[in-house]
């Protein structure tokens, strides 16, 4: 049986379902025990035994977070989703819920169901699977992925957070992140509070951290409503965002110095703006904006103050990523926006960029670490860099 990466809380699922966990049974008999009645149903979050019926373009990852192919046949422990992404599959949840006997999509990598109306056309379509059984403890209830999120330590006082927020889906969030990471020098807690959770993706931005998490480590596959309806369930998809958000973040606020928030896809769902409407509760000290042109970068700052503008005008914002390559980009955005400065992180890793350009690059991350160090308080660390 695959229990997707997406169920953190390992131990805990073990000692909860150890059939499951230790395959004392086959499949077939695990699902019949989940599978009598016949008017139960499954809603977001909600675990759920399924079966691949057909292989299609979507993958899934093992716990180290290295992706593989799913094989016809193969049983899971999987928890349903909502997805609205702009560049993979998506998928809605019903209202009336998902029943056994149902064939439906196996949605994203680390981990996550639904029903996929649409993808993009180079991306194919994605594994369809059948729900074979629905997750239940000994006394009725469904089981969630919420149960199973890591034990969190609480700290009192969070340490300060640098948001990295993009205008759109793989802009270079996480590369902007990683050369934030090696730079500041100190321990550093990387999170991903937005987006849905793959566990190849935190790791990728483990390696010169001291602490990582992400929303799934909350219990939260995904930050996605069940649908773009606003009904209950997509107001309780909010609160547990925001909950999410705070308790991963005093988590890392106990044996870390700085937090680098990268929040996944851009600024207009995934629960972003819910989780930043209010920078100073989740003590937000700057905001790195990675935008695909100037005039994403415009769009960002115009949502970011449509979401709190008396707070993000008084955070610093840099503007990183394809619209700070070229001068002419980077007057436009310093003319049309309130941003604190432009720079060029991308040219020093272009091979095919003059010498100077690619020295002008290298300063320009030296430029922003030190920046971003003094927002965090750290000024002495800055002396010892001059």
């Amino acid at each position: 049986m695959h229990i997707v990466s997406n169920i953190r809380n390992l131990d805990k699922f073990s000692k909860c379902f150890p059939l499951a966990a230790k395959n004392a049974v086959s499949e077939e008999e695990y699902a019949q025990r989940y599978s009598a009645n016949g008017d139960l149903r499954a809603h977001h979050y909600d675990l759920v035994i399924a079966k691949v019926v057909l292989n299609g373009a979507t993958t899934t990852e093992d716990r180290d977070g290295n992706g593989r192919e799913l094989l016809r046949g193969e049983w899971m422990i999987a928890p349903l989703i909502g997805r609205e992404s702009t560049l993979s599959h998506s998928s809605v949840l019903p209202v009336g819920g998902i029943a056994v006997g149902m064939v439906i999509d196996y949605i994203s990598r680390g981990g996550g169901l639904g029903i996929c109306l649409d993808n993009p056309p180079d991306k194919g379509n994605p594994t369809k699977v059948e729900i074979m059984g629905i997750l239940q403890y000994d006394d009725g209830r469904i089981a969630r992925s919420l149960d199973f999120a890591l034990d969190m330590r609480t700290s009192k006082k969070l340490c300060p957070m640098i948001a990295v927020v993009g205008s759109r889906s793989d802009v270079g969030k996480t590369t902007v992140c990683l050369d934030i990471i090696q730079n500041l020098h100190k321990k550093i807690g990387v999170a991903k509070l937005s987006g849905t959770a793959r566990r190849g993706e935190i790791l990728e931005l483990a390696g010169h951290a001291n602490q990582w998490l992400d929303t799934a480590d909350a219990g939260l596959p995904t930050t996605y409503p069940p649908s773009q309806k606003n009904s209950d369930r997509t107001r309780f998809t909010v609160e547990q965002a925001v909950v999410a958000a705070e308790n991963i973040l005093r988590e890392l606020s106990v044996d870390n110095d700085i937090i680098v928030v990268e929040f996944g896809g851009d600024l207009l769902s995934a629960c972003v703006p819910e989780i930043l409407a209010n920078p100073a509760r989740l003590n937000i000290v700057a905001l790195v904006m990675v935008a695909g042109s100037a005039t994403a970068a415009i769009g960002m700052e115009t949502k970011l103050y449509r979401i709190s503008e008396c707070q993000y005008k008084a955070i610093p914002k840099y503007v990183v990523g394809p619209s700070a390559n070229l001068r002419a980009n980077r007057n436009r955005v310093q003319r049309e926006t309130d941003c604190a400065g432009c720079f060029d992180l991308w040219s020093k890793s272009c091979t095919t960029a003059p010498r100077d350009q690619i020295d002008a690059s290298v300063a320009d991350v030296e430029e922003l670490t030190h920046k971003l160090l003094d927002h965090c308080g750290f000024q002495e660390h800055l002396f010892l860099l001059h």
